[in-house]
């Protein structure tokens, strides 16, 4: 195809993967771009959505700059995303957060990839010597361990990548200059406070950003918590009477005490007591006695009355 000033679709999501250049990186691209007066290589495109390149268009139309595209051929939206997040990780230099987060994207392309498989759609996008898992029937998540195989990382971490990837979409969603700074690494956060930044509302990770706070505390919550509700004044249930409550009460607590004095009995020394302890066990066991016969006097009392 000839050089011209193509006019190209930028789509969102294609967009989201590329790489963040900083006002140097564009200055740099700029300057070379406008000395050559064309671009240096074609801009790869899919139904003429751009897949990468996207600061060579922007400045190339910016100074009417021609340039060439070269049209791809995927089966799917999905094969066209992984290719391009494959495409970054392969040939790009990327600050660590963002090769993670292509790889959580990539993951996720790649389930939907398979779930096309599983119900017969299309055929296994991926080498053999990526899918060799899909033989073993005791594995659960295969997807992640084909991205494992393509990716070097572990099956635990794909997953985790994913996770990242999808509370950085949420940050970026809330707040993007907040979310490319994660990418970037100039807000330096750990992925378990992304997952939790993600949660918080627009004005918190702003303030998050702002004031540097990369481990959230327990009280950064977004506002303060509701008080409860007053419940409507009622007439207090009194509960049911229940006759031998207190006799019920009073026997299971003899019995602890019946359990105690005889584990007593079993291994106490007493020999090797004080007198003034025997004194005070004794004056006790005394008053318990006569409680006692008073309360077993009152249950005769009342067998009379009935």
């Amino acid at each position: 195809m000839s050089k011209k000033c193509h006019h190209l679709i930028i789509d969102d999501e294609f967009k989201a993967l590329s790489p963040i250049y900083s006002k140097e990186d564009y200055t740099k691209t700029e300057v070379n771009l406008v000395l050559l007066e064309s671009a240096p290589y074609p801009i790869k495109v899919w139904r003429n959505i751009i897949l990468t390149d996207f600061l060579c268009y922007q400045i190339c139309h910016k100074h009417s700059i021609p340039f060439e595209v070269e049209r791809m051929s995927f089966y799917s939206r999905n094969d066209a995303l992984l290719y391009v997040c494959e495409t970054y990780i392969q040939t790009e230099y990327l600050p660590e957060p963002h090769n993670r987060y292509l790889i959580g994207k990539a993951y996720s392309f790649m389930r939907n990839l398979m779930s096309d498989v599983y119900h017969g759609k299309r055929s296994l996008p991926f080498p053999k010597e990526h899918t060799q898992i899909l033989d073993n029937k005791y594995v659960k998540n295969k997807t992640a361990f084909i991205a494992s195989s393509i990716f070097h990382v572990s099956p635990t971490t794909v997953a985790k990548y994913s996770n990242f990837a999808t509370a950085v979409d949420e940050i970026r969603r809330k707040n993007k200059t907040v979310g490319d700074a994660i990418l970037t690494q100039s807000f330096r956060i750990s992925m378990e406070n992304t997952m939790l930044l993600a949660k918080l509302s627009p004005a918190r990770i702003a303030q998050a950003y702002r004031e540097g706070i990369s481990k959230l505390p327990d009280n950064f919550y977004d506002e303060q918590p509701p008080l409860p509700q007053k419940a409507n004044p009622q007439i207090k249930q009194m509960p049911i009477y229940d006759r031998d409550a207190e006799l019920s009460s009073l026997t299971l607590t003899i019995n602890a005490w019946n359990s105690s004095m005889e584990r007593f009995l079993r291994i106490s020394k007493l020999c090797l007591a004080s007198e003034e302890a025997k004194e005070k066990l004794n004056s006790s066991l005394v008053k318990l006695c006569n409680t006692a016969s008073l309360i077993q006097l009152k249950i005769k009392e009342s067998d009379n009355e009935q």
